[in-house]
């Protein structure tokens, strides 16, 4: 008997592991779910309990209301017998499925606001707040928050969210010195998570203008990630650019180009255009592109025609 919640996780990891189908695993969060709801009947003011059963809604598709409605309800309930802290951790997860779902980030705020009314040194909400914040387009708000959960706690998630608010702000080289240090691979990261630091890491050094082996840096993550469905080749592509690199950057449009049934993407267009400039290879433009504008041209009627039909029934 399972009794423990490392003990259940494991349980649980190995199902997913020996199944490929939700459906031949989905019994192990029923057994998950069953064994919390018999917890919180003997200890109905345990909240490491009441957190997980509302993550076990989640991953079983419950609706959002029920998983909103076990949170709410527990703080309502036990508001006076919970520790702040606690409190502080329920109005996280709560603050964190607001966002994730219909009520968008003025909800999520206020709640992760209460998160750190009861718990100033709740990094989590800190967290979610310079994630949120960064939503509603407040990015100095949002800077803010990511500093002060990195203050709290030495979490690399954390610092690259941070780092890459600093660069929208354009704090280029405070990034430099956060992403130098993610980029040493001291801390442990899956391989899309690293993708994405060097992604930061190379973007940033091309904002700084430092080019020096800048290309050679380009084309490994470009070789790293070729089935890395987190990178659209227009991201990796958009670094050569940057970079000024025009003739890499036409080249890998004319493999496109070159190949049946593609075409450059109409929103890309421009950048080829300048760069083709840039190389003064602009005359040739109308025979290599004819093919791509045209077809761009096709398709953006084709779903003009697909929004007016949806539109008419």
């Amino acid at each position: 008997m399972k009794q423990t919640q490392k003990e259940w996780a494991r349980y649980i990891q190995d199902e997913i592991k020996k199944n490929d189908s939700y459906d031949n695993y989905r019994h192990a969060f029923v057994e998950y779910k069953d064994y919390l709801e018999e917890c919180l009947l003997e200890n109905p003011q345990d909240v490491e309990k009441v957190c997980q059963l509302a993550a076990v809604y989640n991953e079983l598709n419950y609706q959002w209301d029920d998983i909103y409605k076990l949170l709410n309800e527990f703080i309502k309930k036990y508001e006076n017998e919970v520790t702040d802290e606690e409190k502080s951790r329920i109005y996280t997860n709560l603050g964190f499925y607001y966002d994730d779902q219909r009520y968008g980030s003025k909800r999520a705020i206020r709640t992760l606001r209460k998160a750190v009314a009861f718990n100033p040194n709740n990094s989590k909400a800190y967290y979610g707040l310079g994630a949120d914040y960064y939503g509603a387009g407040k990015y100095d708000k949002s800077e803010e928050m990511y500093k002060r959960a990195c203050e709290l706690e030495n979490n690399p998630i954390y610092k690259f969210e941070y780092a890459n608010l600093l660069m929208v702000n354009g704090k280029y080289e405070e990034a430099k010195i956060i992403l130098e240090e993610l980029i040493k691979k001291d801390f442990e990261f899956g391989k899309e998570d690293f993708a994405k630091i060097k992604y930061s890491y190379i973007a940033n050094k091309v904002q700084l203008k430092e080019f020096v082996n800048i290309e050679a840096q380009i084309d490994e993550l470009m070789l790293e990630n070729i089935d890395n469905d987190y990178f659209f080749g227009s991201d990796l592509e958009s670094l050569y650019y940057l970079s000024e690199n025009y003739k890499k950057l036409v080249e890998i449009y004319l493999k496109i180009d070159a190949q049946e049934d593609c075409q450059v993407p109409y929103e890309e267009l421009p950048i080829y255009f300048y760069s083709l400039k840039r190389l003064d290879k602009f005359d040739k433009l109308e025979k290599s592109f004819e093919k791509d504008i045209l077809n761009n041209i096709a398709a953006m009627k084709f779903k003009g025609k697909e929004m007016r039909a949806e539109v008419a029934n």
